[in-house]
């Protein structure tokens, strides 16, 4: 959603996620540091997450210079292909607070944004979807460790290249958290932008981005409290409750949440591998049966499996599934 607010500005262009990018170069770096970009461009063509940009490229060799100049020259592509005017890349990939050191080395004039959200709401998006946790008790440890390490980048990077917001302030009051993130990134603010509708996210994720293209909705903050079972809130504060409340975060049952008992522990294991590991897995080949139809997804199967089993899992905890 946020990627879709400012990707509405007249200066930005918004492409799908980029998965693809941290691969290609650590594929094609060699000893020197060099990059073969000639290898990179072939990598990053048959990257599966790359056919989301739904972008045909077939340039007789690849843009000279670096390979900062090959990925702005892939979203110039994009963005050409689309009529679309810009020059700064909104790219909302959630894997990049993992990797925000080197990012900042790619892109030295680079902001960070780092959206949160309440852990709970968090869990009760990814809870039905064909990837990431399927209980409490593996929700809050994983929602625990991406903030964790968005809020160590915090700490450790230049105070003018990295910004918090909460996803509950820019549902109940958009302008001013927009008009205020503007700021920090240097951009004129611009009131239509609040349309959300600066992002066209691709068919395969297109169930899981409903509120694209709609103005920010307040009550989606807090739907956990009502969709959730009693049960659920207390297992996952009793497992979160210190990074809750760190952020701010109001807890259910103060400090008093009782953990989960060997035989939730023992259910919630067996549910992560019949829902996770075995439904959730035909689940997702079957809504991305296009892509591995293709030659080229087999090509790099190996690197698919790994981006289902960790980097898709690493979509952010602040931005959830229905934000």
């Amino acid at each position: 959603m946020l990627g879709a607010i400012l990707g509405a500005h007249s200066e930005c262009i918004c492409p799908p996620e980029s998965h693809f990018k941290i691969s290609a170069l650590r594929s094609c770096r060699a000893r020197d540091g060099q990059i073969d970009l000639e290898r990179a461009l072939q990598l990053i063509k048959i990257h599966w997450r790359f056919k989301l940009w739904d972008l045909a490229i077939d340039p007789p060799s690849p843009p000279a210079g670096s390979y900062l100049d090959l990925l702005e020259w892939l979203v110039e592509q994009y963005a050409e292909a689309r009529g679309l005017r810009g020059s700064i890349w909104v790219d909302h990939t959630p894997e990049n607070i993992n990797h925000a050191a080197l990012l900042l080395q790619l892109f030295p004039r680079a902001k960070i944004v780092h959206i949160v959200r309440d852990g709970r709401a968090v869990a009760n998006s990814i809870l039905p979807l064909d990837w990431g946790p399927n209980t409490m008790f593996k929700a809050a440890p994983w929602w625990k460790a991406t903030v964790r390490r968005g809020v160590a980048w915090e700490a450790l990077l230049p105070k003018d290249s990295v910004e918090r917001i909460r996803y509950e302030d820019l549902v109940a009051d958009p302008e001013g958290t927009i008009v205020s993130l503007c700021d920090f990134l240097q951009l004129r603010y611009e009131p239509s932008i609040l349309r959300a509708d600066g992002f066209q996210p691709p068919g395969y994720t297109a169930s899981q981005h409903q509120m694209i293209g709609k103005r920010p909705d307040p009550s989606r903050a807090t739907r956990w409290k009502t969709a959730l079972s009693p049960r659920q809130i207390e297992v996952f504060e009793a497992l979160a409750a210190p990074l809750l409340d760190q952020l701010g975060y109001a807890l259910v049952y103060g400090g008093n949440a009782r953990p989960p008992t060997l035989r939730e522990r023992a259910a919630a294991g067996s549910k992560e591998f019949l829902r996770g590991d075995v439904l959730n897995g035909v689940r997702w080949l079957i809504r991305s049966y296009p892509l591995w139809l293709s030659w080229d997804f087999l090509r790099v199967l190996p690197d698919t499996w790994i981006s289902y089993q960790k980097a898709e899992i690493d979509e952010s905890a602040g931005g959830a599934a229905d934000s």
